[in-house]
């Protein structure tokens, strides 16, 4: 369905003003220094010519085989080109923000009218939780323009053998961003069963993928390697599943606060970030490991809990305190708009399970899509950021599902 170009204009106009209109609000009173997740430092040592070091807790620039490189390559582009200047960052991510507006309403065209593709795609412009990550100098932007760009490309261009190479180069530079992707494959094999006719041509979709998805990704792996002796993408899965999970269920057991037991696990297992010497990280590694499944063994039901309890953070939280470690003053924020909107995200899951039994068997790739960031994600350290690659898929079942409802009336 070819759209009209002023729809595609407004939407990114609403979310284009938006986004700026936050950063200008909110770019005054943070930190000109911030350096959340050690994204700025490492932009700042490529830019340098140093390589991919970070500041390690002990001060020391070390490598970090926690964060992978697609997000620092890009800040470390625009220092090279603009300077090192936090509200250009911010800025660019504003633009991406804007054009992540605009293919959600491309997305939506292919279940939707003109007119439900562009309600999605204003639904994405005016999400308060998206326009803050635009201001937040971390992955979700431009993890969620990557991620979106290939489903478009899945569901418009299906039968065409580039299209899968399109989607597994894009889907790899998204695991590369945020290392949670590392599993989009299995959405893509889903795609090529459900929707591919023929066995042969299935298998040929699907090795296309392959093909483009893995190499990236095996280049940094082995880039770890060398530092590590081990095989792996990124160990923030095996740190936050520590430092989140495994902490809670520690500091339920034991009364504590969960920072304490933070700071402990900090002080007696190291941290497996960077690595200072090969042999001394393996043993770290090992140790935390081990750890994690003997804590997570023993409490099952605290940890089925906890993970209920993160899904709901995930789904409903408002995302109100998300940049305060950003800002200049941090005291906890008292927005009015925090419970309203937590009541629209309550409105707007409900309508997206309308749209899936609407849509039915069109809806199973943006329906997975939305499930699997919301399925990774348990413990007590999860928030509202990983709603935001869910939140394209979740506006374009939630119209089908009024649409529905509509209908019905």
């Amino acid at each position: 369905m070819k759209l009209p170009v002023i729809a595609l204009v407004v939407v990114v106009a609403v979310a284009l003003a938006v986004r700026l209109t936050a950063l200008a609000l909110l770019l005054p009173v943070m930190k000109p220094d911030v350096d959340m997740d050690s994204y700025h430092s490492l932009a700042r040592n490529i830019a340098a010519g140093k390589g991919f070091v970070a500041p390690a807790p002990t001060g020391a620039e070390l490598p970090n085989v926690s964060r992978t490189p697609v997000y620092p390559l890009f800040l470390a582009a625009l220092i090279r080109l603009g300077g090192d200047r936090l509200g250009l960052f911010l800025a660019v991510q504003c633009v991406l923000g804007a054009a992540t507006c605009l293919l959600t309403v491309m997305l939506a065209s292919r279940w939707l009218s003109r007119l439900g593709a562009t309600v999605a795609g204003l639904m994405m412009a005016l999400d308060p939780n998206s326009v803050l990550r635009c201001v937040d100098l971390r992955t979700d932007t431009l993890f969620t323009l990557l991620l979106v760009a290939g489903m478009c490309l899945l569901v418009w261009r299906m039968n065409k053998l580039w299209a899968w190479g399109g989607v597994g180069l894009l889907w790899s530079l998204a695991t590369l961003c945020r290392p949670i992707a590392v599993w989009l494959w299995v959405i893509g094999l889903i795609a090529a069963v459900l929707y591919i006719p023929t066995w042969q041509k299935r298998c040929a979709c699907f090795l296309v993928l392959l093909t483009a998805h893995l190499p990236l990704e095996g280049v940094w792996a082995a880039r770890n390697a060398a530092l590590t002796g081990r095989w792996f993408i990124s160990t923030i899965a095996i740190h936050t599943l520590h430092m989140s999970q495994v902490a809670g269920v520690r500091a339920e057991q034991t009364g504590q606060s969960l920072e304490a037991v933070q700071r402990e696990f900090e002080q007696e297992y190291g941290d497996v970030q960077f690595v200072a010497d090969r042999a001394g990280f393996v043993q770290q590694l090992q140790r935390i490991q081990r750890h994690s499944a003997e804590v997570l063994a023993s409490a099952p039901s605290i940890v089925a809990r906890q993970t209920i309890a993160g899904w709901t953070r995930v789904l409903f939280g408002p995302g109100i305190r998300g940049l305060e470690n950003s800002l200049r003053d941090s005291k906890p924020s008292r927005q009015w708009w925090g419970p309203v909107y937590g009541v629209c995200l309550v409105v707007w899951l409900l309508a997206s399970v309308v749209g899936v039994i609407s849509l039915r068997r069109e809806a199973i790739l943006p329906a997975l899509l939305a499930l699997y960031f919301v399925g990774l994600a348990a413990g007590p350290g999860v928030n509202s950021r990983y709603r935001v690659p869910a939140t394209p898929m979740m506006a374009v079942l939630a119209v089908a599902g009024v649409k529905k409802l509509r209908k019905q009336k």
